[in-house]
């Protein structure tokens, strides 16, 4: 029977190729009187099938990307795992039989055979960046350094937690308001396409000239009955150009977050909060000043100040203190400079900067309760507004109905 393998030659090299055994025990046996240190060794078939489906199957690993949940889940598991003792290599073979997906599956297959080839575990996360961002791959390469790996994923885990609950308080808050706008557009679309048109005929038996707002409001009903279709393609088109990203931005409708009123500062407390908490995760688990703000810049969102954090870092590495680069722009209000400044003069940079992380979260948590507060009755009565004034258009010709008659 024919077999695949790689094996080592020396300290430097690395072989491939076939080898004949009776069994995979026996080709390993032939490997080994070759002087050759095995490394990986399977049937040619089943070899060839597995390059063929890695070949038709990498694509979808340049497309796919792992989300905040993912990410959490896939970081829950391999922590439980090395938590109760079982061996990287072994962990991540258990994740990858027991994966959900099969670009999951593939992503899996690479690292582990790329970690069986004597790469780092955490170069092999490295080389998937839409899957494992950089700070996730310096917080599991400090831990592979220290031979504290086990903790590294706990303190990763914690942080990416922070982030799903803030990240889902703030979807909880706008749920219930977004809700209530869908209903009540949908209302207005039922009435003015299904409600009305029964009426108009009855106006047509009054043969008089009908009021203003109930001409008005027929003729967007005979609108939107005749060019449904041409609204329904128009709103998709505008949902669809809102989501393009261009090179290097974000899509519009993320950039308009910065400047709705109210919305704005809660995502501006959100970005300073999760800089916050992965600046001070970084420096806690080792990383220097200059790599983690490296690291930390993209958790803030906004382009422009991750570009003037560049401009930062570049200050740092002249000599400028943390605090003092920091005050020359607005990236963040002078409570955060001057809180950087004292962490800095104290020594304990990465614990002031995971305060500061916890007082913003609060603030939020603070001030979704206010927006959803003030959001909630507004929409109520914006959709009461309309509502009635459509069925008062609509029973005006009624209220009139001598005049018209007459």
């Amino acid at each position: 029977m024919e077999f695949k393998y790689k094996a080592k030659k020396n300290l430097n090299e690395i072989v491939e190729g076939s080898i004949e055994g009776a069994n995979i025990e026996g080709a390993l046996e032939n490997l080994q009187a070759r002087g050759l240190v095995p490394i990986s060794v399977e049937p040619a078939a089943i070899s060839a099938s597995a390059g063929a489906l890695n070949l038709k199957t990498q694509a979808k690993l340049k497309t796919g990307k792992y989300g905040l949940k993912q990410l959490v889940l896939f970081t829950q598991k391999l922590y439980n795992l090395i938590n109760s003792r079982v061996e990287l290599l072994s962990a991540l073979r258990l994740l990858e039989k027991n994966a959900d997906n099969r670009t999951e599956k593939i992503l899996l297959a690479d690292i582990i055979r790329d970690i069986k080839e004597g790469v780092p575990f955490s170069a092999c996360l490295g080389r998937y960046p839409k899957y494992f961002p950089q700070l996730y791959v310096n917080i599991v390469h400090t831990g592979e350094s220290t031979g504290k790996l086990k903790d590294s994923l706990m303190q990763l885990l914690d942080y990416l937690r922070r982030l799903q609950d803030l990240k889902l308080k703030v979807k909880q808050a706008l749920a219930y308001p977004v809700f209530m706008s869908l209903v009540g557009v949908g209302t207005i679309f039922v009435m003015l396409t299904f409600v009305l048109p029964r009426l108009a005929g009855m106006f047509d038996d009054f043969q008089a000239k009908l009021p203003l707002p109930t001409l008005i409001l027929l003729k967007i009903s005979g609108f939107l009955q005749s060019y449904w279709w041409a609204i329904i393609i128009l709103v998709s088109l505008v949902v669809f150009a809102l989501k393009i990203k261009r090179a290097g931005k974000e899509s519009i409708s993320s950039r308009l977050k910065y400047y709705i009123p109210l919305v704005k500062e809660i995502v501006y407390k959100q970005s300073v909060a999760n800089f916050s908490r992965s600046l001070s995760l970084l420096l806690q688990s080792g990383v220097n000043l200059l790599s983690a703000l490296s690291d930390a810049a993209p958790v803030i969102g906004n382009p422009i100040y991750i570009s003037q954090l560049g401009q930062v870092r570049k200050d740092i590495s002249e000599g400028v203190p943390f605090s003092d680069a920091l005050a020359k722009f607005k990236i963040f209000p002078n409570f955060f400079v001057q809180m950087v400044r004292v962490g800095e003069e104290g020594g304990r940079l990465d614990s002031v900067l995971a305060d500061i992380a916890a007082s913003y979260e609060q603030e939020i948590e603070s001030d979704l309760k206010i927006l959803s507060s003030l959001i909630e009755p507004a929409i109520i009565l914006v959709l009461g507004l309309v509502i009635g004034a459509m069925v008062i258009a609509m029973l005006l010709p009624i209220f009139n109905m001598n005049s018209i008659v007459g």
